[in-house]
């Protein structure tokens, strides 16, 4: 079974993309794009002073159109696509300014009867169906889901289970990183350096988070060796910053990037990119791609507190 076929099994039953509620989905296609694999709002506009670093222009131009509805939203994209990449400085000092701006934000105002809901685009090259169309998805999370908390859905956790992880991490940034992998344990073919990155990752797209712990997270996050961050354009071609680690997909050929906003540095989505040619003859056309190309591209329109589900913010 080639990747492709492994790729479109994943996405045939795919739940809505709900990241805090259905890591087994996540899981899944960690396992697609490395063979195995383990675990893991939003406005426009670019302001190189919010990185506080100059841009090192090494970009590769996206390919091909939009076709606009009338609402202004493209609803074609062109994947597989090159991505749009220009190297950042020191991800480091990106990440600690980050959460220098994190921690100055104010707490959350939560009941324990919220919902979160979540507006979701994203465009799947390997969608037999709509391969260049954007899909449009929302869905409602109950923020205090005990279901979902002390360990009974392995590491996929309520928001109020992530929250209180988030209120109680330590200052000592080892520690953090401790923390971070026993809540997102790995299967056991991630290095350390990758573990901690992975289980990182997926609290800094937590919601709603506390300030100072987000902030913590993305502190930890800028001890990790070789991580990166490039300035890049999303699915709705919004400027965004890309955190990655290069090898984080081990010998498999998708890599996950996840993207913040380069106004606010809260998480706007993440996109996955090849890592490898593939060429094969027998695919389709859409099935073909080059190294570089953005394969999967996820963008979130939207996140908010709600009273009750299926009521919109």
């Amino acid at each position: 079974m080639n990747e492709m076929t492994q790729l479109r099994a994943l996405r045939a039953d795919a739940p809505q993309p709900d990241h805090r509620r259905l890591a087994a989905g996540r899981q899944a296609l960690l396992q697609t794009t490395r063979g195995r694999a383990s675990a893991h709002r939003v406005l426009t506009g670019w302001r190189m002073t919010a990185v506080g670093s100059a841009a090192a222009i090494t970009a590769i131009a996206l390919v091909g159109g939009q076709m606009q509805t009338k609402g202004g939203e493209p609803d074609f994209v062109p994947v597989a696509r090159p991505a749009y990449t220009s190297q950042l400085g020191s991800a480091s000092q990106i990440l600690n300014d980050a959460a220098d701006a994190t921690a100055r934000r104010p707490a959350p105002v939560i009941q324990q009867g919220d919902w979160v809901y979540t507006k979701e685009v994203d465009a799947n090259a390997t969608d037999q169906e709509r391969p260049n169309r954007l899909r449009k998805r929302e869905s409602w999370t109950r923020y205090a889901n005990p279901a979902f908390e002390n360990g009974r859905a392995g590491d996929d956790h309520s928001p109020r289970a992530t929250y209180r992880f988030l209120a109680s991490l330590p200052r000592d940034l080892n520690a953090v990183k401790k923390k971070a992998r026993a809540f997102y344990p790995s299967d056991g073919h991630l290095s350390r350096t990758q573990h901690n990155f992975r289980a990182l990752k997926g609290l800094a797209d937590s919601y709603p988070a506390p300030p100072q712990g987000l902030a913590t997270v993305y502190r930890a996050l800028a001890t990790v060796p070789g991580v990166k961050a490039a300035r890049a354009t999303d699915v709705l071609k919004r400027d965004a910053i890309a955190i990655y680690l290069p090898g984080s997909e081990q010998e498999g050929s998708l890599r996950e990037e996840f993207l913040l906003n380069p106004q606010t540095y809260l998480y706007m989505g993440s996109r996955w990119i090849a890592q490898k040619d593939n060429q094969d003859p027998d695919a389709n056309p859409g099935d073909r791609w080059k190294k570089g190309d953005v394969i999967i591209d996820n963008s979130q329109k939207q996140v908010a507190l709600v009273d009750e589900k299926n009521e919109r913010p």
